[in-house]
């Protein structure tokens, strides 16, 4: 996995912080980068289609409910870079 495509989705991630204020109480949260990780790795494997993925990263990884339109957006940026590469 290229640590470019790594980093551009873990940005995608930090822009869009779907924990919002509770980051800053998250313990070893670093940008978003593991999620990033797992994020690319289920796609590689699982085929679904990112948006679901991306859901069941964030909702596993932090129990919190996503806004759709926001999981929407962000979904496709990731996709669109996920593509790029």
């Amino acid at each position: 996995m290229k640590e470019e495509l790594i980093m551009s989705v873990a940005n995608i991630l930090e822009k869009w912080n779907p924990l919002g204020e509770q980051a800053s109480a998250v313990n070893g949260l670093d940008g978003y980068y593991t999620e990033a990780i797992d994020i690319l790795s289920s796609s590689s494997i699982l085929k679904e289609p990112i948006i679901r993925i991306v859901a069941a990263v964030l909702t596993e990884a932090f129990d919190i409910t996503l806004d759709k339109h926001q999981l929407e957006h962000y979904s496709k940026k990731i996709e669109q870079k996920i593509n790029e590469h």
